[in-house]
């Protein structure tokens, strides 16, 4: 009775070994995937900070609109009126050199 006892320990022992083993593998694992989600977090913090900052400017942007909108009217006030200069230097050149003639 006394061996059958002792067999059956040895058996469990090894058992508690082998599943002592497989948790200690995955236990490595989860630490090498921890320690490379935190070496990937380190090199994408430098890009999120730039990002951040970039988009940041995102919301000053609303008080430009009304400065697009005169700039826009302005650009066209300065094309009419180039092109008027140029009718006019036209009409200039016109007489000039109509008055050689």
């Amino acid at each position: 009775m006394e061996i059958a006892i002792v067999v059956v320990w040895w058996i469990a022992l090894l058992g508690a070994l082998v599943l002592t083993a497989i948790a200690v593998l995955e236990i490595v694992r989860v630490v090498h995937h921890a320690r490379e989600i935190d070496r990937l977090a380190k090199v994408a913090l430098p890009a999120a900070v730039g990002i951040v900052e970039n988009t940041a400017i995102i919301a000053a942007l609303e008080g430009v609109v009304p400065v697009v909108g005169r700039l826009a009217a302005g650009s066209e006030a300065l094309a009419e009126t180039s092109a008027s200069i140029a009718r006019r230097v036209a009409t200039v050149r016109r007489t000039l050199a109509g008055g050689r003639d």
